[in-house]
């Protein structure tokens, strides 16, 4: 009976345990089963660097095979295991003032709660370092956007900044209505979306284009330059023939008006006077 009782207890210490063990890697090993709702179950977490002895490092592991079955560790070894720790990754003494979910020592804004732990200039910093190639510190960029009083970083004052979330030094505002360019979803305020507005710096809410039918044109009349889409700006006067397209600029007679749509090509006439109308102007009309 003895021997018997002795077989028994090896098959289940040999079979039974390394099933557990395979259930418990399916989880994560910071999760908690637990079922005593009185938390007063289970191994308290073991203190001291190396885990009690056993280990070698800052991670201290402990097993609870009783009720509650997990793998609890304490990474920065304050004697507080990571699923109960608010600052798992720095040791603290658990103050947390503004009773959101992270201690003092880790809390980018200490005393006021902001559980999304948002820093708007911390991760403009990181992008513009990521572009450029180098790596991003901290630095000035600490405080949450919860307690920032410069929430972007571009050195002007929430209260003062055109644009609080969105860095924009220049400050720049197209249409004076105190949002600045970088923010303003209508940036000349004539009531149509920069989305969608053919002219987003000019105003022209009637969003006229007479020469939409033109291949790729997207410019209202009110902004654009080349409105016969010829590659010649018209707002300089270098175009010589504004609403004809031509892939040539030439004016032979030298009158100021393009061959392409003169109608005395080789006679200067820049008037370009037709009394009869018939498209020949009266100084070649015979």
């Amino acid at each position: 009976m003895k021997y018997l009782g002795i077989v028994g207890l090896t098959f289940f210490v040999l079979f039974h345990f390394p099933f557990a063990s395979h259930e418990v890697c399916s989880f994560d090993s910071n999760d908690w089963f637990d079922e005593c709702p009185d938390q007063n179950c289970g191994a308290p977490p073991a203190g001291g660097l190396g885990g009690g002895g056993g280990g070698g490092g800052p991670i201290i592991v402990s097993y609870d095979l009783g009720p509650l079955f997990s793998l609890q560790e304490d990474w920065d070894a304050d004697g507080v295991v990571d699923t109960r720790d608010n600052c798992p990754f720095t040791p603290n003494d658990q103050m947390n003032a503004d009773g959101d979910d992270f201690g003092d020592l880790c809390d980018n804004c200490p005393g006021s709660a902001n559980n999304d732990q948002a820093n708007t200039d911390y991760d403009i910093e990181v992008s513009n370092a990521l572009e450029e190639g180098v790596e991003s510190e901290l630095g000035e960029n600490i405080l949450g956007d919860a307690c920032d009083p410069d929430i972007d970083g571009d050195d002007f004052l929430n209260e003062e900044d055109n644009c609080a979330s969105v860095y924009n030094a220049l400050q720049e505002d197209y249409d004076g209505d105190g949002i600045g360019d970088l923010c303003d979803d209508d940036d000349d305020n004539d009531g149509i979306p920069d989305s969608i507005d053919n002219c987003s710096k000019v105003y022209n809410p009637d969003q006229e284009n007479d020469d939409s039918y033109m291949v790729d044109d997207t410019a209202g009349n009110a902004c654009d330059e080349d409105w016969d889409n010829d590659g010649f700006a018209e707002n300089d006067g270098e175009d010589l023939c504004p609403k004809c397209h031509t892939y040539e600029n030439n004016d032979y007679d030298g009158d100021g008006v393009g061959d392409a749509c003169d109608n005395c090509p080789n006679v200067s006439n820049s008037d370009q006077t037709d009394s009869d109308q018939d498209g020949r102007g009266d100084e070649c009309d015979t």
